[in-house]
């Protein structure tokens, strides 16, 4: 039985031509005397917490370097320790006046030309992980409008991808004379990789290069983006009348978290007298958000703690939540209490559903990634250290339906749509 997989973040930080690269000392866990950058567990949104690592391992603040990489995560098996990492790789410009300032976890630094890194006695996938990040390209408001999406804890996945999307056309048409396929593509992959739990990004990037794969460079691309927003909005629209048509004859309905669109087939749901049960959803407490959203419009609605999940369940006619990913292996991910709240529903003969669109099946061999929150969203302490799982994995056969833009999704629609994302080439080297 194979372990699951670890989520590091690892840190390339570079000036000029050259990469920033530290031999880690006989106090680290882990490939004591191998050369790494600057890397570390992740327990929070990838991008910040390589920040962080930049941070205590490098000294450097924010304002000391400049992101100009997102690298699609890389998986990296080691035999001889058997870690099975998965590794998030980021790229950074250090900031003329700036300093590095190591702390105990190396026992040297230096710098090093892109193509001595593949030489070196390495942590494993080193050299692999820097091709995703290497060399730099893009301009600082590329940049900076993908590391808001990628640091963002507020918004939902449509907004987000909104967001990530206006980046990514402002830098596509201020290029758009010098720009080539690879830069192109790496601009793409880029953007998937931002919020890379969250199913619509790797989605809409794979419908992306399909577009510029079918058009061959001779398009609008701020007109592609444009259509492929408007789609996911209609796709929004269709999936929460589905829902709310399941709903009928339904008076008691469980929920949990914040999903736009939970909520608007809630508002929509047919009925005379509809009662609402809310999960509180910690750590940041979305479903009680939710419940003072649903209330202003007028619904009936009552929160509990999420230590209640399964006697709020048992309480109820039908379970309805929203999925942030329908990932590779026939799972929703969605928020963490959603395994425990469908599998209560089966358990008792309640109908239990989602609402997803195919905008957030994730393309073939995209890693599974259960997005962290910060520590501090736990209440972590001095002296302490929480936990920071706030999603989980749901398969899809405890669904009684899966419902996206199309009805309720089919095992065979599924496999087409996965056929069409996998026909390019997201994923470096899949």
């Amino acid at each position: 039985m194979q372990t699951e997989r670890i989520p590091v973040v690892t840190a390339f930080l570079y000036s000029g031509e050259k990469v920033a690269l530290v031999r880690r000392s006989e106090r680290v866990r882990t490939y004591r005397g191998a050369w790494a950058a600057f890397s570390g567990y992740i327990e929070r949104l990838p991008l910040n917490q390589a920040r962080q690592e930049l941070a205590e391992e490098a000294g450097l603040a924010d304002v000391d370097t400049r992101l100009t990489g997102i690298g699609i995560p890389l998986p990296v098996d080691d035999e001889q320790s058997g870690h099975r990492w998965l590794v998030f790789p980021f790229l950074f410009e250090l900031e003329d006046s700036a300093d590095i300032k190591t702390n105990w976890e190396a026992a040297e630094w230096g710098w090093f030309s892109p193509e001595e890194v593949g030489k070196l006695n390495a942590v494993p996938g080193l050299d692999v992980a820097l091709g995703r990040v290497w060399p730099p390209f893009g301009d600082r408001a590329f940049w900076h409008g993908l590391s808001r999406v990628a640091a963002d804890t507020d918004q939902g996945a449509t907004e987000l991808a909104r967001r990530g999307l206006a980046a990514l056309g402002g830098f596509v048409q201020a290029q758009w004379q010098s720009l080539d396929q690879a830069a192109l593509l790496r601009a793409v992959r880029a953007f998937a990789a931002c919020r890379p739990a969250m199913g619509v990004f790797p989605n809409l990037a794979a419908r992306l290069l399909l577009a510029v794969e079918r058009e061959g460079g001779q398009f609008e691309f701020d007109e592609l983006l444009t259509e492929l927003l408007g789609a996911v909005e209609d796709a929004t629209d269709l999936s929460v009348s589905s829902a709310a048509d399941a709903l009928e004859g339904k008076t008691r309905l469980f929920t949990l978290s914040y999903s736009e669109a939970v909520r608007d087939a809630i508002v929509a749901w047919r009925t005379g007298a509809k009662q609402v049960t809310v999960a509180e959803s910690g750590p940041r407490n979305e479903g009680v958000r939710l419940a003072e959203d649903l209330s202003s419009r007028g619904v009936q609605v009552r929160t509990v703690p999420d230590a209640e999940i399964l006697s709020a369940v048992e309480e109820s006619d039908a379970v309805l939540v929203g999925c942030d990913a329908i990932t590779g292996a026939d799972a929703v991910l969605n928020k963490i209490g959603t395994l425990q709240a469908v599998t209560a529903a089966n358990d008792g003969k309640i109908p239990a559903y989602a609402i997803a669109q195919t905008f957030k099946i994730a393309p073939p061999g995209w890693p599974v990634f259960l997005e962290p929150q910060s520590p501090a969203d736990f209440g972590e302490t001095e002296g302490t250290q929480a936990g920071s799982a706030v999603f989980d994995l749901t398969p899809l056969d405890l669904f009684d339906a899966v419902f996206t833009e199309e009805g309720a999704l089919s095992l065979p629609r599924l496999s087409e749509i996965r056929a069409e994302l996998g026909s390019v080439e997201l994923i470096p080297g899949a």
